[in-house]
Parts: structure tokens; sequence; C-alpha cells
């Protein structure tokens, strides 16, 4: 009769880390495998069904397949890691982007702001400067002239009551004719009297008299 392999043996086999068949097992030890032993043992039942299939079994293979295992869970956490990273990149690069263009905004609204403030700022200075050369167009020598003989104006003077005026201060307490004004204004002599009299309206003094001979004086003391 055959000497098989007790149970003992086999799991001798099973815990050995030495790369061997459980024939090869069987024959070290002078034994046979029973493979026709009806066993309602567990450890017989399992070893029954794998043996038919796998006859070769090494730890090795165990670690391998663990190191297998390791390496596919370590390369998916790193594609996890690698994707994750790659999400917080590109919510980075938006908000930077974002914080760019409000930059940018906020740079372009405080330069129009700039630009308006300087355009208003412009402006009223052109407008006083218009309004001031408005005003010496107007008057040109009248405020030199009524420092120089304190005589002074309840309104301004148009150009041909400035011109009348002038004409007056050339020749001050001397006797002016119509004549001559109508020369000065380029006007026929019976226009010149208006001018006159909207002269004397507008004068706070009583500074044009007129001449017993004929004519205006300007007295000016």
């Amino acid at each position: 009769m055959p000497d098989y392999l007790t149970k003992e043996e086999i799991r001798q086999w099973r815990s050995s880390l030495e790369r061997i068949t459980l024939e090869e097992y069987a024959k070290r030890l002078g034994k046979v495998i029973n493979n026709e032993k009806e066993t309602n043992d567990m450890v017989d039942v399992v070893y029954k069904h794998y043996s038919s299939e796998v006859r070769y079994v090494s730890n090795e293979t165990t670690v391998n397949t663990k190191n297998n295992f390791k390496a596919e869970k370590i390369s998916s956490l790193a594609q996890q890691s690698f994707e994750r990273e790659k999400e917080i990149s590109i919510e980075k690069a938006k908000k930077e982007l974002k914080k760019e263009q409000q930059a940018q905004k906020e740079k372009q609204g405080a330069k129009k702001s700039e630009i308006k403030a300087e355009i208003k700022h412009s402006a009223a200075k052109l407008q006083k400067e218009a309004k001031v050369k408005e005003i010496k167009s107007v008057f040109p020598k009248a405020s030199i002239v009524k420092e120089e003989v304190q005589v002074t104006f309840k309104k301004n003077l148009t150009p041909r009551e400035q011109a009348v005026f002038e004409h007056f201060m050339n020749h001050k307490n001397s006797i002016v004719y119509a004549k001559e004004l109508a020369q000065v204004l380029d006007l026929p002599r019976d226009y010149v009297y208006k001018y006159i009299k909207n002269l004397r309206a507008k004068m706070n003094e009583n500074a044009i008299q007129n001449a017993d001979n004929g004519g205006f004086i300007l007295e000016i003391k």
C-alpha cells in the first residue's frame, strides 16, 4: 500500500518558503499524494479544489501579487493626487486672472476719473481765462485809468464807449469836439452824442463837462 502524505505534512509544505510543488515535496519524503481519498476536512476539500487547477504555489507569487496590488494602489493614489493638483492649479490660475482683471478695471476707472478731473479743471481754467480776456477786450485800459485818475464806472464799457473814453483821457482837461470823436469811431457826427451820453451814465463821477465854446471836457484834478 502506498505511503500517502499526511495532513500535517501538507500543512508544513504550505508554510514552507521553498519553491516546490506538492508532488516534488511528496517525492522528497518518499510518499505520494492521495487524490482519491474522500474527506470532509475543509483543508483537504479546499486543497483538492485548487490542486486540480493550480499545482504550483510559491510565496514569491504571493509577494508579487501583493506588490502588484500595492503598486496599483499607489499608482491610483498618484493619479488622483495629480488630478487634484491639476484642478487646484486651474482654480488658482482662474483666481489670479480674475484678480488681475479686477485690478486692471480699477486702474482704468481711476485713470478715467483722473482724466475727467483734469478735463474739468482745464475747462474751468480756460473758461476763467476766456472771461478775463473778454473783460479786458471790452474794458482793456479802464482799470489802469481808474487807478490813475480815480474814475469809476457802474457798468462795463462797450468797445466804442471805451474808444471815446480813451480819446478823452488822451486829451483830459482839454476840449474834445464831436467831429474828432466821429473820426475816432468812423461814424457820422450825430451818432457820437449817443456814446457820450452812455459814457456819462456809466461813470460814477460827473467828469465830462460841456465846454463853453462847444465840445466836451474830461475834467480831472
